[in-house]
């Protein structure tokens, strides 16, 4: 009966060895890792960061959520000896000329201590964009690149932080706040949610990292919001975007609602017909003069945006 008892109790002492060492194995696992931090320069209301591209660079590129797939210069591209395609395809997005994309792919792309291989990548024309901005751009970081990524965009103190592990978890079971929203997006040409309220009327809004503006309302937007006669009247203004120069008129939003974010007398641009903002999967685009008073963080796997104010 003894020795019975005495392997018994080795045995649960073993038991218990086990389970105190596996939760410590288990919280070890489960320590977060910390994120990776990369600087970047806000100019002219743009995310410029600084990118070495199959080891070579640096070379300046913007941070864009609704490009897709990433971009590269042209002239860079012929420069580091990048396959292209010999097909040629329209770009999408604002201007009234016509800029031609060759898909490529980008060996590596490192950015501080994040690398990415085999990125897709369209090459492009991008000195028109560079001059607006009055220095050079070499390219851009859209969503071939952000796919599957955790990308923390802290405005006001010009970092951009790079998770292993949503930094949110479990906040969309929680209420949002004032000073801080959660809203699931989907990817469609760009992050789409759907709970934007402009003047009261709901429409389909972008987030968009590639934009200055604040708001900007597409021409089926200015329609459904009656303000036609406001963007006739309305001051224009010279804009570029990857197919070159357009005019935008200057507009005002009596108000705007995100979740529980609120905006009066919001300041708009109102984009024509035939600036290349026509039949989009959004109305609204919202850009980085409305981000940048934000910690922006975006969860591509799960979908799932944050904004947090700092004040």
């Amino acid at each position: 009966m003894y020795p019975n008892r005495i392997i018994a109790n080795r045995t649960l002492a073993l038991v218990f060895m086990l389970l105190v060492c596996g939760s410590a194995a288990i919280g070890y696992s489960q320590k977060r890792v910390p994120p990776i931090e990369v600087p970047f320069e806000f100019v002219a209301n743009q995310i410029i960061v600084q990118v070495k591209i199959a080891g070579n660079g640096p070379y300046s590129m913007l941070l864009d959520t609704d490009t897709d797939p990433s971009a590269i210069d042209i002239a860079i591209a012929r420069e580091l000896g990048l396959g292209l395609d010999s097909r040629r395809f329209p770009a999408s997005g604002g201007g009234t000329e016509a800029n031609l994309v060759q898909l490529t792919r980008l060996p590596t792309v490192e950015l501080g201590g994040m690398i990415a291989k085999d990125v897709p990548a369209g090459a492009i024309d991008l000195t028109k964009l560079a001059a607006k901005l009055e220095r050079p751009i070499h390219g851009v970081l859209g969503y071939s690149f952000l796919r599957d990524r955790i990308i923390q965009i802290d405005y006001p103190n010009s970092k951009i932080r790079f998770f292993t592990e949503f930094p949110y978890a479990g906040i969309q079971n929680q209420p949002n706040t004032v000073n801080k929203i959660a809203m699931p997006f989907r990817y469609d040409d760009g992050v789409l949610i759907d709970s934007v309220f402009i003047n009261g009327q709901k429409l389909k809004a972008t987030l968009d990292t590639g934009s200055s503006e604040t708001f900007a309302l597409t021409p089926e937007a200015v329609a459904i919001l009656g303000l036609d006669e406001e963007a006739q009247n309305a001051t224009v203004e010279k804009a570029v975007g990857y197919n070159g120069e357009y005019e935008s008129k200057s507009g005002l939003l009596k108000s705007v609602r995100i979740g529980r974010l609120s905006v009066d007398s919001a300041p708009a641009a109102l984009w024509a017909a035939g600036t290349g903002h026509d039949k989009k999967k959004f109305q609204v685009n919202i850009g980085n003069g409305f981000f940048k008073d934000y910690l922006l963080t975006f969860d591509f796997h799960g979908k799932m945006v944050v904004f947090e104010s700092v004040d």
